[in-house]
């Protein structure tokens, strides 16, 4: 027989995505799940809150003033100076400091409170509570057990140290220190069962803490005006010392006043070095003077007469213009005179008179140039030498000055920081007794009216979403985890083929063995509308070439393929002539489904040639023909795989209209695979919550790759009530016969 390619063939897995209503359907379908887990949640919360004790915040506010700046910088125009946040930052700190909780503690006397501590006499108490028997503290029993194996480890520790460390930690645990933004508020807030005891702590810790402050200034006052007071006694002693060798040097070199010598002696340096330029100048001049004369005995006179540093002698000028004048009378008067004339010989006298001087006073001018030149040598020598003893004695004074202004510095810098201690000293014996709160209490605690925490509807309202939304994420895991086919959707999503119905979970009495036969019991309910629907489905899927020999198979055994292959022929032979044949030689269950005997034979005896077929035939009163299994054979693949088993069908396909066929389960045997390479259909039927998808989705795979003709899936004992809490709006409640179950 040929093989037709079914339409749906071509069903490929498509990309897995979150599909958001199906969580919803899960959701919905575990609501009341979920409800009464949220329900006795809410339910254990609530008792747990009522026996929580309330418990009180009681708040104080405390300004802390710093020292304001001198200048304003545009940081402190938008915020706090990183100065002052940092010493706001340290105040709270010592807020929290543990010597505060321990001033607190012993102001408050809270070492024997037994809010913050435990009575001591913890001695005997387990023995007492031994003996009583019934009346045992599992809780304190566990937590003197987890105390002694942690003392067995931990080294030994002084009882009263540990109360004393427990007081301290009972009242740093529940206070906080919270700053008020943009200001110098702190608020100081301290948790306690006790609303008085909370108010009084911590107004107590506030006022602990500004006098705390106020005594480390104090203290630290009057440790700095100790040490002022013994570094004053020093600081004289080295004024002194420096004092008395500064007069030392100065009666030592005889120094009045350094400052007046250093002055005489640059004026006279700057005096003589003048006149020592001058000297120089002028033996500069003599010097090339002389040169110029190379001696005055090697020239004659008018030699001399003719040379500029001759001729520019006053004296000798002089006599030459004397000398002019005479030859000038000389000449006048010889034009009036004879030579004998007593005026004119007067005349020639007075000529020869200043002729004469003029040569000795040329003689003598040369003589003197070279007197001056040396002159001039030993003048500007003794002005060298006197200006390198003058150096000599400035430098003395140079050297005498700087060791002096080291005195004198010394003197001074020892001077400045006995003044300066010495006016701290006073400051601080003046100031020691008046010190400044740098805090001030701005708003005292009063004892709360209402308890801080905890809050109890809050609580319980968490606790109602919290196990919501585990019983919501319980509720997708165990959908997430199942892995079996729960609802037609899943026959259309998970497996990609085409539903032909779903027959609903019918309650079966516990005696009941074999398949269902429900449409012969009742053709009104909702079971046999379902069976009804299947067929429709199968006819119409055959319209061009009807189905006439369908297979009928599932994946493991106890799906209820037996029961589908009996009611799809009881539902069909109302139509048709109908054959149902109990293919399955492994594990029959139509023969006792129609209550046959068990040695009626059947398939196996036809195909053995040991009975003829008609005897095998069987006529049900539902009007169609059953071909039981028979006699269980050894090898029911190779007898079904034979040439006569084909024969047969192809003659039983001549004698009747439909011929349904109840084969053996695709995963146990292969039995169902060689039938359906006979057939023009196969049904495979699968059982809702139980078969698993992996399995089905290998199966119908195996089926398609061998080309065998799907026709459809039916999920079989498919939860009605189960697919109304999926939300589905009682479809298929209503549609299984009017609540029929």
């Amino acid at each position: 027989m040929q093989v037709q390619n079914h339409p749906f063939d071509s069903y490929a897995p498509a990309e897995e995505l979150i599909d958001v209503r199906r969580l919803w359907r899960v959701v919905r379908h575990s609501w009341l799940s979920i409800f009464g887990l949220c329900l006795v949640v809410s339910l254990l919360t609530t008792l747990w809150v009522m026996r929580i004790e309330p418990v009180y915040r009681a708040s104080t506010t405390i300004m802390i003033e710093s020292q304001a700046p001198k200048t304003i910088s545009i940081e402190e125009v938008y915020g706090p100076p990183r100065a002052t946040y940092d010493y706001l930052l340290t105040q709270f700190d010592i807020i929290k400091n543990r010597d505060l909780a321990e001033l607190v503690a012993n102001e408050l006397d809270l070492w024997n409170n037994p809010y913050f501590a435990p009575p001591r006499a913890v001695e005997g108490a387990e023995g007492a509570e031994g003996e009583e028997g019934s009346g045992l503290n599992i809780r304190a029993w566990l937590s003197g057990l987890v105390s002694r194996v942690a003392d067995k480890k931990a080294p030994v520790v002084d009882p009263e140290e540990r109360r004393k460390a427990a007081v301290i930690n009972g009242i740093m645990g529940p206070l906080s220190v919270k700053p008020v933004e943009y200001t110098q508020l702190v608020v100081v807030s301290f948790e306690a069962t006790d609303r008085h005891l909370a108010a009084e702590v911590v107004n107590t810790l506030a006022r602990v803490y500004i006098q705390s402050q106020m005594d480390a200034k104090l203290q630290s006052t009057r440790e700095a005006g100790d040490w002022v007071g013994s570094r004053i006694e020093d600081l004289k002693t080295n004024l002194d010392a420096s004092q008395r060798t500064l007069q030392e040097f100065r009666d030592r070199e005889n120094i009045l006043d350094v400052a007046g010598g250093q002055t005489l002696g640059a004026q006279e340096l700057n005096e003589l070095t003048t006149r020592l330029g001058d000297a120089r100048r002028a033996r500069v001049e003599a010097e090339n003077i002389y040169r110029e004369l190379g001696g005055a005995g090697n020239y004659s006179v008018d030699q001399l007469m003719n040379m500029p540093a001759v001729l520019q002698h006053p004296l000798v000028q002089s006599l030459a213009q004397a000398q002019t004048d005479a030859q000038q009378e000389v000449t006048n008067l010889g034009r009036r005179y004879g030579p004998e004339h007593p005026k004119m010989t007067t005349a020639n006298t007075r000529m020869q008179s200043v002729r004469t001087e003029l040569k000795q006073q040329v003689l003598q001018v040369a003589t003197g140039i070279e007197k001056e030149y040396r002159v001039a040598q030993r003048n500007e020598q003794n002005l060298v030498e006197q200006l390198a003893t003058v150096k000599q004695d400035v430098a003395g004074l140079n050297r005498k000055e700087f060791h002096l202004r080291e005195l004198e510095q010394q003197v001074e810098a020892n001077q400045r920081l006995y003044d300066m201690f010495f006016n701290r000293a006073k400051e601080t014996s003046e100031t020691i007794g008046f010190q400044v709160a740098h805090a001030r209490v701005v708003e005292k605690a009063a004892p709360p009216i209402s308890p801080f925490k905890p809050d109890k509807q809050r609580i319980v309202l968490i606790a109602f979403l919290l196990s919501a939304l585990v019983g919501v994420g319980l509720a997708i895991l165990r959908d997430l985890l199942d892995n079996t086919l729960t609802s037609p959707e899943d026959v259309l999503e998970k497996l990609k083929a085409p539903l032909l119905g779903a027959l609903p979970a019918i309650k079966l009495k516990k005696d009941h063995v074999g398949p269902y036969l429900g449409y012969l019991e009742d053709v009104q309910s909702g079971f046999s509308e379902a069976v009804r629907s299947i067929r429709t489905g199968l006819v119409l899927s055959g319209l061009q070439q009807p189905h006439k020999i369908t297979v009928v198979t599932s994946t493991n055994p106890g799906e209820g393929k037996s029961t589908v292959a009996i009611n799809l022929a009881v539902a069909l032979a109302q139509m048709e002539r109908v054959l149902l044949i109990d293919a399955d030689l492994r594990r029959p269950s139509i023969a006792q489904a129609f209550a046959l005997p068990s040695d009626t034979p059947g398939l196996s005896n036809v195909l053995a040639q040991s009975h003829q077929l008609a005897d095998c035939l069987q006529k049900i009163d539902a009007g169609f023909d059953v071909l039981p299994a028979g006699i269980v054979p050894a090898n029911p693949q190779e007898m079904l795989s034979t040439t006569g088993f084909k024969k047969l069908v192809i003659q039983l396909s001549e004698q009747y209209d439909r011929i349904i066929i109840d084969s053996a389960p695709v995963n146990a045997v292969s039995d169902s695979l060689i039938l359906a390479t006979l057939a023009d259909s196969l049904v495979y039927v699968v059982k809702a919550d139980v078969t698993p998808q992996k399995l089905a989705l290998n199966n119908i795979g195996l089926i398609r790759n061998n080309h065998l003709p799907l026709t459809g899936v039916v999920l079989n004992r498919l939860d009605a009530k189960k697919q109304d809490s999926y939300g589905k709006d009682g479809y298929y409640k209503n549609y299984y016969g009017y609540g029929h179950s």
